[in-house]
Formats: structure tokens, sequence, C-alpha cells
């Protein structure tokens, strides 16, 4: 790739940064946002060899899995050795919008793969394909999950009324 290829990668990282940052914010907290936007265009360079497709899909599963990895070592952290693995404190910002909204707050009635499929379809605009390729699944699997998110998110804001 040499000179070329940095010229692809500044462009990647121009075009799509603020996205992943967004993503990453909706997912944990900014502290730990600016480590992992870090992380993930780290990554996305050693790893640019393997892109095959969009950008956009590909940063995103990257970003996945850097923000599996912190919430894991902050649960670790926190728990430490002999305490009982708990979750850490609902403080990033998409805890924090759905703890004030009650339609977002349905999405707690998901499963982890319902609601990453909601959100990178409704929230940051991908296609199903798209999200089935950041989530690491087929597109039949990702439009399988949307749908069951759905009928879901109907029953339960249903209910709310």
């Amino acid at each position: 790739m040499g000179q070329r290829g940095s010229v692809w990668f500044e462009d990647v990282y121009r075009d799509h940064r603020h996205h992943v940052w967004r993503y990453l914010l909706r997912r944990m907290p900014e502290r730990d946002a600016e480590d992992a936007l870090a992380e993930v265009f780290s990554q996305a360079w050693a790893s640019r060899h393997s892109l095959r497709g969009p950008a956009l899909p590909w940063l995103y599963g990257i970003a996945r899995h850097v923000v599996a990895r912190t919430t894991l070592a902050r649960v670790h952290q926190s728990a430490g050795s002999s305490a009982p693995l708990t979750l850490p404190v609902a403080d990033s910002a998409e805890e924090q919008t759905a703890a004030r909204s009650g339609a977002l707050a349905a999405l707690s009635c998901l499963s982890d793969a319902e609601r990453e499929a909601v959100l990178l379809i409704a929230w940051e605009g991908l296609s199903p394909a798209q999200a089935a390729r950041a989530a690491g699944c087929s597109t039949p699997a990702m439009t399988l999950r949307l749908h069951r998110a759905r009928r879901r998110l109907e029953r339960e804001l249903g209910e709310a009324t």
C-alpha cells in the first residue's frame, strides 16, 4: 500500500472518525471512548489489508471488539479476583439517554444481539448487510435479529401505553 495506503487511511480517518466516536460514546464513558477511538484506528491501520468493502462497517466491527475488551477490563478491575463479576455502573451516553427516555428504555427488553442490530441500523444508519459485517454475523442472521427486536419493542412499547 505504501504512500497511497497512508493517504487512503487518512481519508478513512477523516471521513469516519466522527461516526466511530459517536458509536463509542453511546457505549462507554467519554474517558474510555478517547482511548478506544485511538485503539480502533490503531487496529484498523494494522489490519488495513483485510478490509473488503466499505470502511465504516469494518470500523464498527473493530470498535465493537474494543468496547467489549474495555468493558471486560473495567468489570475485572472493579470486581477484583474474589468478588462476583458485575457490570459497570451505567455512565455511557447511550445508557444515560436510555435511562431518560421511555422509548429507549424499552431497549432493555432486547437481547444483546437484538439491541446491537437496532442500534447499528437505526442509530448508526447501516444497511442490514453492513450491520451484519460490523456485528460479525450473516445478513440473514442480522435480518432475523432486527425482526425479533422490532416485535419485542412493539410489544414492550404497546404495554407501556
